[in-house]
């Protein structure tokens, strides 16, 4: 994962609680002095990633990095993924809220206050790889359900 200090006055923070995890999307990014930068504040961000908590997966603080969001710096507590042009952005993204990801990381889960995973296992997880105009139905579908659902 590439990392970006602070830099300038302020910058745009995403920490865990940034993530509304019923909407599964970035609403509170934190708009800090650059001086008071917490420690963790290092995770480059691009648009297009996808934000995976590992601190308490279970409770699925996921999201996509979109347009207005790249010029942030993310907590060291996400993982940071960063699709090639082989694996479609929405497909990952649904993928990595799907419960076989979450049931799949959480044997590894450590620690009392706030249980975590490490990169490493995440990393372990396969991903279905269709070719890419599948992973397009496929997210377009799911999208489809999820607008039926609401």
């Amino acid at each position: 994962m590439e990392t970006k200090k602070p830099s300038g006055d302020y910058f745009d923070y995403i920490d865990i609680d940034a993530i509304d995890n019923k909407r599964a999307i970035v609403t509170r990014p934190k708009h800090l002095k650059s001086e008071n930068a917490p420690s963790r504040a290092n995770r480059k961000l691009d648009e297009g990633n996808v934000l995976f908590s590992m601190v308490r997966p279970y409770l699925r603080n996921i999201a996509i990095v979109t347009a207005n969001l790249h010029n942030c710096i993310a907590s060291t507590g996400f993982y940071v993924c960063r699709p090639k042009s082989f694996l479609n952005t929405n497909y990952l993204y649904y993928f990595l809220l799907s419960s076989h990801v979450i049931a799949s990381v959480m044997p590894y889960m450590k620690g009392e206050n706030s249980p975590s995973i490490h990169v490493e296992n995440l990393e372990t997880v396969l991903l279905p790889l269709p070719p890419i105009n599948e992973q397009i139905r496929i997210y377009i579908r799911i999208q489809k359900l999820f607008n039926y659902i609401d």
